[in-house]
């Protein structure tokens, strides 16, 4: 099979747009010119004009993920079909129903973080944000725009049963997760949980930032040669 047989398509984390901060883009442009084509797409709306991203409950994630795994599916029958996700974009593959079309997974910094108190402490820590489990949720960024969050998404997320959801995937198709040993923001120590996965171990941040992506992006060429 050459590159050419295969098209990734990028599953980004919460509270992005598909360039997932530029390292979408930049992963895609070098696999582009080794021949693979990309794919990536919005989960959540975006007001321009107001700068603010409105989220969207994990069930309609899955939903947008899986018309767009079987979009791409019916348009390129001989091509296989790969997903490479960040964060909480790891974790939307789990909840998809027919994750038969998807040669592989690759879940890059594997989402875990559910547990309200530690999503308490980290949304409480500037005095802009408002947090609110049973209304709607304000989160400002450092990019200076808004994330607006509906309740209807931390009640999927708190009922999500992470662990079991992927060791479900990893038993339907080939699951690599690529966890940063320097994670900020998720608790590594998860992936003891995780069964027939394929776990690799980088240094590196949560978004595998500066001097740590050129290696992240050598692995992900290498998973995609053998796919």
């Amino acid at each position: 099979m050459t590159h050419k047989d295969i098209i990734v398509i990028f599953s980004h984390g919460f509270g992005l747009k598909k360039d997932n901060r530029g390292l979408f883009t930049e992963i895609s442009g070098i696999l582009n010119k080794q021949g693979i084509k990309t794919i990536l797409f919005d989960y959540n709306k975006f007001n321009t004009k107001t700068n603010e991203l409105f989220i969207v409950p994990f069930s309609i994630q899955a939903k947008k993920l899986e018309e767009m795994i079987d979009k791409t599916a019916e348009n390129n029958p001989k091509s296989e079909i790969v997903i490479i996700g960040q964060s909480q974009g790891s974790f939307i593959p789990t909840l998809i129903n027919n994750i038969s079309k998807v040669k592989k997974v690759i879940g890059v910094s594997p989402f875990f973080h559910t547990n309200m108190k530690d999503i308490i402490r980290r949304y409480t820590a500037s005095k802009d944000n408002e947090l609110n489990f049973t209304g709607v949720s304000i989160r400002k960024r450092s990019d200076g725009s808004t994330t607006i969050i509906p309740p209807e998404y931390w009640k999927e997320r708190f009922e999500a049963r992470v662990e079991d959801l992927y060791n479900k995937l990893a038993e339907k198709t080939e699951l690599v997760l690529i966890s940063p040993l320097q994670d900020e923001i998720m608790d590594i120590t998860d992936l003891r949980k995780i069964k027939q996965a394929s776990i690799i171990n980088l240094d590196g941040n949560h978004d595998f930032s500066s001097q740590y992506r050129p290696k992240l992006v050598e692995v992900i060429l290498k998973q995609l040669y053998f796919s």
